[in-house]
């Protein structure tokens, strides 16, 4: 997760990434992480509402990528650098998003279809993984350049 040092817009459009990426992420675990409850079939998440849950999200990170692209960022200055390795994060993370949504829909139309979870599922489920590895890698990039900015702002 990013924590920003920064001032004005840049900080602004880093926050608004971490806040979509935080409500992602708990939109995600309502489908994937364990819990006792799913275990014992006391819940069972909705694929179909977790899918249409990231459309807002994608929306905001498609709105931050006009804002980069508002500010004109050059790659002369660490914050121009930053802003855009964000962008790149960002359109990163719209694409993971838009793959779980593809799997959610297919978790969905195959909920009764075993053959589906013991083939295609782990291939779509792999492709969804090197969607979220690719996002995140970036986004260790994207937390040293902050870093550097953070430390060039001390002196």
């Amino acid at each position: 997760m990013l924590r920003i040092v920064m001032t004005g817009e840049v900080a602004d459009l880093a926050l608004e990434v971490n806040s979509v990426l935080r409500e992602y992420l708990s939109i995600q675990n309502r489908i994937f992480k364990f819990s006792l409850k799913k275990a014992l079939g006391l819940f069972r998440p909705d694929p179909l509402e977790a899918s249409e849950a990231v459309v807002p999200l994608l929306d905001r990170l498609e709105k931050v990528r006009i804002g980069i692209r508002g500010l004109s960022p050059s790659d002369e200055s660490e914050e121009g650098r930053f802003l855009m390795v964000l962008r790149a994060y960002s359109r990163a993370m719209s694409e993971a998003m838009e793959s779980f949504r593809d799997l959610c829909v297919k978790l969905e139309r195959h909920k009764k279809d075993r053959k589906y979870r013991k083939g295609p599922y782990l291939e779509d489920m792999k492709s969804f993984q090197e969607m979220e590895t690719r996002y995140l890698e970036i986004g260790l990039k994207l937390n040293e350049l902050k870093k550097s900015i953070s430390e060039e702002s001390e002196k």
